[in-house]
C-alpha cells in the first residue's frame, strides 16, 4: 500500500486540479500609519516611540513623519511585532459534533463541504490570534490547494498558508517502504502537485512507541530528492530516527522526544538543520478533549493513561532546556496544533518560557524571524523593515515583562490589510 495517495473526496470537490482563479480583494489605496510605542523587530532589536508606514502589502518605512491623508492606527500601550508564524499545525483537523474528525472520517462521518468550513473557521481562529502564516504538515486533503488561495487573495479570513499535502508514512498495517525510485517519483509528483515541503515519518507516533520507520538509506533516498529538488523536507523523529534524518541531510526535525543526545544536538547545528520541540501544546490539547479524540485511531484508553500521567506529574522539558544551550542551533516554532488548539497556538511559546527557561525575545524570534528563514521565506516575511510584506500584530500589554500578552492580539495585519483591531 502506498503511503502517498489522492483523497477519494476529490472528485466531489471539483476544484484540486483546475487553474488558479486570478482575482483578488483590491489593496488598500491610501497609506497606513501605525503609531507605536514598543516595536520588537523580529531580530532580536527593540524600537521605541515610532511611526511604521506601510504601502500597499509592503513596509514603506520606519520612522518620520505620518504621511498625508494615511489611515492611522493607534498601537500605544501595545507590543508591536512581526506576524507569528507556525511552522507545524493540521490546519483541516477539527471536531464536529463533538468528535475529532482527521482525513480518515471525512467523506464518511463528515460530508466533504462540511469539512472545508471548518477548515476556513480554523484558519479564521489562527488569524485572529496573531498567526498570519502557518505550515500545514499533512495529512493533506484536496482543498489544501484552494484553502491556501484563498487566503493568499484574501477571499476569506485565514493564515498565509504552506503546505505539505501529504506525507510519507510506513507505520500502518499493511503498508511497505517503496523501492528508491518510487519514493523518488513519490516526491517529485508532490512538488508537481503544489507542496511546499515534505513531511516524513521516520518514527511511530509517541502513543505507539516512537519505534523508527524508515532505514538510514531510505531516509537519504526521499531526503535526498527533496534537496535534489529544491524542496525542504520535515521529519517526524523520535528517538534514535532524529540522528539518522540529520544524517540524511533533512531539513527540519519535529518533535525530537528521545533522540536530543548532546552528538545529536552538534549535529544538527553543524548542519544547519532546524529543530521543532512541538512543546506545550499537543499532549495538554488532548487531554483537554480527552471525550472527543478517545476511541478514533490510536487515541485508546491506554494512549491517554500516559498522557495524563504526563500533565498530573509534569516535569521540566529537559531536552529543550538543553537544546536552548548548543551554540548555533536553530530552534524554530511549531505548535502541532490540531482539532481545540487552533487559535490557542501561542500556548507552546508561553510553555517554552515558563517551564524551558527560554528567553521571551529568543521565543519571539523563534516565531518570527527564524521561522520564516526555516520556511524559505526570510526575505519576505518574519521581521519589521522597509521592503518586508507588512504582516504586523500588536498585543496589549508589554510582552518582553509578561509573555502572557501573547493571549491578547488587539490588532492583526496580513499582507497590509487590517483584520483585527480591538484598542
Amino acid at each position: 500500500m502506498k503511503s502517498v495517495q489522492s483523497h477519494p473526496s476529490a472528485a466531489l470537490l471539483g476544484v484540486a486540479n483546475k487553474p488558479p482563479l486570478t482575482w483578488a480583494l483590491p489593496r488598500p489605496r491610501r497609506p497606513i500609519a501605525l503609531n507605536v510605542a514598543t516595536l520588537l523587530d523580529g531580530k532580536g532589536g527593540t524600537l521605541r516611540d515610532t511611526v511604521v508606514v506601510v504601502s500597499g502589502d509592503k513596509i514603506e518605512r520606519i520612522g518620520g513623519p505620518v504621511p498625508q491623508g494615511a489611515q492611522v492606527y493607534d498601537l500605544g500601550g501595545m507590543t508591536v511585532a512581526p506576524g507569528l508564524i507556525d511552522t507545524h499545525v493540521h490546519v483541516t483537523y477539527h471536531f464536529s459534533h463533538d468528535r475529532f474528525i482527521d482525513n480518515r472520517l471525512v467523506g464518511q462521518d463528515e460530508p466533504v463541504p462540511d469539512s472545508v468550513l471548518f477548515s476556513v473557521e480554523n484558519g479564521v481562529r489562527i488569524l485572529e490570534a496573531g498567526f498570519t502564516t502557518v505550515q500545514s504538515l499533512g495529512p493533506g486533503t484536496p482543498w489544501d490547494l484552494p484553502l491556501r488561495e484563498a487566503w493568499a487573495r484574501n477571499l476569506v479570513p485565514g493564515p498565509r498558508l504552506l503546505t505539505s499535502l501529504q506525507w510519507f508514512r510506513y507505520d500502518q498495517p499493511g503498508q511497505t517502504v517503496q523501492p528508491e525510485a518510487e519514493l523518488r517519483a513519490m516526491v517529485r509528483d508532490l512538488k508537481a502537485r503544489g507542496a511546499d515541503a515534505i513531511k516524513i515519518f521516520a518514527s511511530t507516533s509517541v502513543r505507539e512507541g516512537s519505534r523508527p520507520t524508515l532505514t538510514q538509506a531510505q531516509l537519504d533516498v526521499i531526503c535526498g530528492e527533496c534537496n535534489s529538488q529544491g524542496l525542504r523536507s520535515v521529519v517526524h523523529a523520535y528517538t534514535s530516527a532524529v540522528k539518522m534524518a540529520v544524517q540524511a541531510g533533512c531539513t527540519a526535525i519535529e518533535h525530537g522526544t528521545g533522540g536530543m543526545t548532546d552528538e545529536a544536538l552538534a549535529l544538527m547545528a553543524a548542519k544547519g538543520t532546524f529543530f521543532d520541540p512541538t512543546v506545550g501544546v499537543v499532549t495538554e490539547n488532548y487531554v483537554a478533549n480527552k471525550d472527543k479524540y478517545l476511541g478514533v485511531g490510536n487515541y485508546t484508553a491506554e494512549a491517554f493513561a500516559m498522557m495524563e500521567k504526563l500533565i498530573a506529574n509534569p516535569k521540566p522539558p529537559e531536552e529543550f532546556i538543553r537544546s536552548l544551550k548548543v551554540p548555533g542551533l536553530k530552534i524554530v516554532y511549531g505548535s502541532d496544533a490540531t482539532a481545540g488548539a487552533h487559535g490557542h497556538n501561542a500556548e507552546g511559546l508561553l510553555y517554552r518560557i515558563k517551564f524551558g527557561g527560554q528567553d521571551p525575545m529568543r521565543a519571539l524570534v523563534s516565531a518570527t524571524s527564524l521561522a520564516a528563514e526555516s520556511l524559505n521565506l526570510g526575505s519576505e516575511i518574519g521581521s519589521i523593515a522597509p521592503g518586508m510584506t507588512a504582516d504586523i500584530v500588536a498585543m496589549r500589554g508589554d510582552y518582553l515583562a509578561d509573555a502572557t500578552a501573547l493571549r491578547e492580539m488587539a490588532f492583526v495585519m496580513k499582507g497590509g490589510r487590517v483584520v483585527k483591531y480591538q484598542p
